[in-house]
C-alpha cells in the first residue's frame, strides 16, 4: 500500500484549516494510513512524518510496520494521551486537526484536559472522501471478496435453505464462504450481520435473521458480504423457494429495472443524486415510491458503508476508480420485499459490475 500517497491526501484535505498535525483516532483510518491494526492505537500525522501510538499489547506490530513503512512508532506505559502531548509539545505544534466525527463528547474532553497547549480544530466532513477512489490493490481484494461470497451463496442449492430458521441460513452461509476463502489462501469474515429474512420478514430491509423457518413456496432475501484483508463485498438478491407467483413477478421486474437503471446511469462527473434518482423514478413510476425508503446505493470499501454514495440529497459526483453499491427495493408490509444489489465499479466508460450473480 502506498501510504505515503494516501497521508498527503490526508493532509491535503484538511490544507486550508491550517494546522501543523492531525489526530487520527479511528481506527479503520488508523489502517488505511499505516496498516496498522489494534484496540488502542492512535495516529498523529505531520508533513515530516507518521507517528503510531500505541500500548506495550502491540509493540512488536507497531514496530515492524515503523520499520518496514519508515514510519514512527511510540509505546506509552502511561497512556496514550500522554505519550501524544510530550510528542506534540516536543514538535513544537500549537494547531491540530481531530476527527469529530469520530471522537465522542466524553473522548474529546480528555484531549483537551491532557493535551492544553495544542489548539483543536474538527476536520468535519474533510475526510469523507479521500477514500473513495481506490487503487488496483484494492479493487483486487474487492473483487476477491466478491468472489467469495458469491461462490459461498451459489455452491447452496434452493432446496438447501428449506427448513433451516433464519440464522442457520446465515451460519450456512457464512461457513461456505470461509470454506472458499481458505481455499484462495484467506481468511474472511461476513462484512456485516449477514440478513436472512423468509416471507412477510422480507418486507423489513434489515430484518435480524432470527428463528423463522424458512420454507417452500416463499421469497427469501439474504443480504450478505464478505470481507478480504480488510475490504467488504455487499450484495442482496432475493430468490423464490418453487414457483413464483404474478405479484412476485412484476415487483420483482420493477425491482430490476430500477437496478438496471441506476447501474447504466454510472459514470464519472455524474451526480450521486442522479443515480439514485434513475432507480427511484422506475420504482415511483410504477406506483411503490413510498415503499422505497432507503438510497440507491452506498461506497464501500474498508467500511460496508463509506465515502460518497447515491441518495437523494448527495451532492457529491462520481469518480473514476469509486465503488458503490446499488440497491433498490420494493418493501411491502404483510407480504414480503424485493431488492437486487451489485456493486459497481466507476470507470473512465461508464459502470462495471463487479457482481456476477444471476439476477
Amino acid at each position: 500500500m502506498n501510504y505515503k500517497k494516501r497521508k498527503k491526501e490526508f493532509l491535503k484535505a484538511v490544507k486550508n484549516l491550517k494546522v501543523n498535525a492531525v489526530l487520527i483516532s479511528s481506527p479503520v483510518n488508523v489502517e488505511y494510513l499505516t496498516g496498522f491494526k489494534s484496540t488502542n492505537g492512535y495516529v498523529v500525522l505531520t508533513p515530516d512524518e507518521t507517528t503510531i501510538f500505541t500500548d506495550f499489547r502491540y509493540k512488536q506490530l507497531a514496530d515492524e510496520i515503523a520499520a518496514k513503512e519508515k514510519m514512527k512508532a511510540i509505546v506509552s506505559r502511561n497512556g496514550i494521551l500522554f505519550a501524544i502531548r510530550k510528542y506534540l509539545y516536543k514538535q513544537n505544534i500549537k494547531k491540530a486537526a481531530y476527527e469529530d466525527y469520530h471522537v465522542t463528547v466524553s473522548m474529546f474532553g480528555n484531549i483537551k484536559k491532557s493535551i492544553r497547549k495544542v489548539k483543536w480544530l474538527p476536520v468535519k466532513s474533510k475526510f469523507f472522501h479521500v477514500r473513495d477512489k481506490k487503487t488496483e490493490e484494492e479493487l483486487k481484494f474487492m473483487t476477491l471478496a466478491v468472489e467469495v461470497a458469491e461462490k459461498g451463496f451459489s455452491s447452496i442449492k434452493k432446496k438447501e435453505w428449506i427448513g433451516l430458521k433464519e440464522f442457520e441460513a446465515g451460519e450456512l452461509l457464512e461457513k461456505r464462504m470461509k470454506h472458499f476463502a481458505n481455499k484462495l489462501g484467506f481468511r474472511t469474515e461476513p462484512s456485516f450481520n449477514i440478513v436472512v429474512a423468509a416471507g412477510e420478514n422480507a418486507a423489513v430491509p434489515h430484518h435480524p435473521s432470527g428463528r423463522t423457518v424458512i420454507r417452500e413456496n416463499q421469497m427469501l432475501l439474504l443480504d450478505w458480504g464478505a470481507k478480504i484483508e480488510g475490504y467488504c463485498s455487499d450484495m442482496t438478491r432475493t430468490i423464490f423457494l418453487g414457483e413464483p407467483d404474478r405479484k412476485f413477478k412484476k415487483i420483482y421486474n420493477i425491482v430490476l429495472k430500477a437496478n438496471k437503471a441506476a447501474i447504466r446511469a454510472v459514470k464519472p462527473g455524474i451526480s450521486m443524486s442522479k443515480i439514485d434518482e434513475a432507480a427511484r423514478k422506475i420504482i415511483r413510476d410504477a406506483g411503490f415510491g413510498k415503499e422505497f425508503g432507503h438510497s440507491t446505493g452506498h461506497g464501500i470499501g474498508l467500511e460496508i458503508h463509506e465515502g460518497s454514495s447515491p441518495t437523494i440529497k448527495s451532492s457529491a459526483r462520481a469518480k473514476t476508480g469509486m465503488v458503490v453499491t446499488i440497491e433498490p427495493g420494493i418493501y411491502l408490509s404483510g407480504w414480503g420485499g424485493i431488492r437486487i444489489e451489485d456493486m459497481v465499479l466507476v470507470t473512465s466508460k461508464g459502470a462495471k459490475v463487479l457482481t456476477s450473480l444471476p439476477k
